[in-house]
């Protein structure tokens, strides 16, 4: 028989906070909740032992993109200095 190794200390926590949710929980809401670094794969090895349900769902999140756009500003020409000296 194989011997399964101890969860990591961050699994844990993970683990115990969502026994004490109230709904199912993003990883993103699992960090906010205990201001840890949890990622994927602790949460993956989570339900690979069948120890919580992942299912997909869809949410609305805002996004800021960057993107190239133009910015303009006036160059000095000899139009524009002549319509000063007028």
């Amino acid at each position: 028989m194989v011997k399964e190794r101890p969860l990591s200390e961050i699994a844990q926590k993970a683990l115990d906070f969502l026994k004490n949710a109230e709904k199912p929980m993003t990883l993103q809401e699992i960090k906010d909740g205990l201001n840890e670094n949890v990622n994927a794969s602790q949460l993956g090895a989570l339900v690979n032992r069948g120890l919580v349900n992942a299912e997909k769902v869809v949410i609305e999140v805002p996004t800021v993109a960057k993107r190239k756009v133009n910015a303009y500003m006036a160059v000095e020409t000899d139009e524009t200095d002549a319509d000063e000296t007028e």
